[in-house]
């Protein structure tokens, strides 16, 4: 019985020094915040605020990433979105879809849940969407979509060495049509939830890979 335990302890000392390893050298951990509602509504469909994940320590950022990267606009805090164009490139938000470099993304397929109704803290309004699956750059995810009256038109040509982000919500959105592209040094790559705002013991949000 004793030869059992020292295993058993043995063991989890293992795992216990692995963890470290990996939770200083090569992960962190956050909590999405919850304090701003603009952002909290720019993450949907994939995150949300409140969910732990995981960051990568040590991002090359790629196409298709969900960052989190240094506010420019706002030193000490962070945002959340899409690494969707980099330098040199000319991206087109046309009805809430992206186009790079004249070339329009596959065409995606709906989400398994289709609609979703998302508070605008601008407006004070509830705004329908529709969801539906892009890939860019080998990763697939959701991306939300007003059903009536989307932005406006945008049109950018990326500078060299940096990236522009969008948020995952086209419509509701804190990327880089409000504060610029971005330093891919400021950037984080988040690639997994550990659970979400709801606990651990919601079983379809816990344990996802992000990326």
């Amino acid at each position: 019985m004793k030869t059992w335990l020292r295993l058993l302890a043995w063991v989890g000392g293992v795992l216990g020094v692995v963890a470290a390893v990996l939770y200083f050298a090569v992960f962190d951990v956050w909590t999405i915040p919850s304090d701003d509602p603009m952002e909290a509504a720019s993450i949907e469909p994939n995150v949300s605020s409140g969910d732990v994940v995981l960051l990568s320590k040590h991002t090359t950022v790629a196409r298709g990433s969900l960052l989190r990267c240094a506010d420019p606009q706002a030193p000490g805090r962070w945002v959340v979105a899409r690494a969707v164009a980099m330098g040199n490139e000319r991206i087109d938000l046309k009805d809430e879809a992206v186009m790079l470099d004249g070339h329009r993304q596959p065409s995606p397929r709906a989400c398994d849940q289709a609609r979703y109704v998302l508070l605008d803290p601008q407006s004070n309004e509830d705004v329908e969407m529709r969801c539906s699956i892009e890939e860019f750059g080998e990763r697939e995810f959701g991306v939300l979509a007003a059903m009536q009256h989307p932005e406006p038109p945008t049109v950018a040509t990326v500078e060299a060495g940096r990236w522009y982000l969008v948020s995952d919500d086209r419509h509701i959105h804190v990327d880089s049509r409000d504060f610029g592209t971005v330093d891919p040094a400021t950037c984080e790559h988040i690639v997994f939830r550990l659970q979400s705002a709801k606990g651990f013991g919601d079983s379809k949000t816990r344990l996802t890979i992000i990326w």
